[in-house]
């Protein structure tokens, strides 16, 4: 039975967490968002803890209807692979033939920080490629709300960007990308610097336009995100 148990063991602590499904605004087509919610292991141990929150934006792939479609690549994916994480996770889904618009996404925060224990001040906002532009913009237009941006293989223009005076931003991306060419984000990046904001850019030498999985796996990054709050 012992040697059972530590067969199984490993297993049963590294189970992919089952998210929570939630909808911010009405049912149908319209302004809502469905998201899944992903809660720390330990989140009932302590009903006064504030935990960390990161938003997660997918890339374009991952729109549609069915919210489920979110968990296949990303940190969705890398969370459940690792069977949790520190903080909790939310990630919308963007509806069929839309855009990352920053009025819904902030309505669906408002919800999430209204029903789950998230520190406020401690809002992390990341994404992919079609959510890697998504972070920018989002970021750009409400930054009040963020504690730090992580936009992975994103471009946004870099008008606007002198909203994120201050913002610590991460950022990242393949030298081979094709599908979002590396020029395009270099030049956000470097405008918002000018700006003021609080800027790292990782470039992945050899890397295409998958950058987000070098990116999610790296310790440092999650450790930088969990020491990111607002003052």
């Amino acid at each position: 039975m012992r040697r059972l148990l530590c067969l199984l063991l490993p297993n049963l602590l590294l189970s992919a967490p089952e998210p929570l499904v939630r909808r911010s605004g009405q049912p149908g087509p319209g302004e809502g968002l469905d998201y899944l919610v992903y809660l720390p292991a330990d989140y009932a141990r302590d009903a006064a803890r504030r935990w960390p929150l990161v938003v997660f934006l997918h890339g374009i792939g991952e729109r549609g209807d069915n919210v489920q479609q979110v968990r296949r690549v990303g940190l969705t994916r890398r969370v459940e692979a690792r069977g949790g994480a520190p903080y909790i996770l939310v990630a919308p889904q963007c509806p069929p033939g839309k855009a990352w618009e920053p009025k819904p996404l902030g309505r669906m925060l408002d919800q999430v920080l209204s029903e789950h224990r998230a520190d406020a001040r401690h809002v992390i906002l990341t994404g992919l490629s079609w959510g890697g532009m998504g972070t920018w913009r989002w970021g750009v237009d409400q930054p009040e709300r963020f504690a730090a941006l992580v936009p992975i293989c994103g471009g946004a223009a870099a008008s606007g960007v002198g909203a994120l005076k201050g913002m610590p931003i991460w950022a990242f991306h393949g030298d081979a990308d094709t599908v979002v060419p590396l020029e395009g984000h270099r030049r956000v990046v470097e405008a918002a610097k000018q700006a003021g904001a609080q800027v790292r850019f990782t470039v992945y030498n050899g890397v295409g336009h998958n950058s987000w999985d070098r990116a999610y796996a790296d310790p440092s990054l999650e450790e930088w995100m969990l020491a990111q709050r607002k003052r």
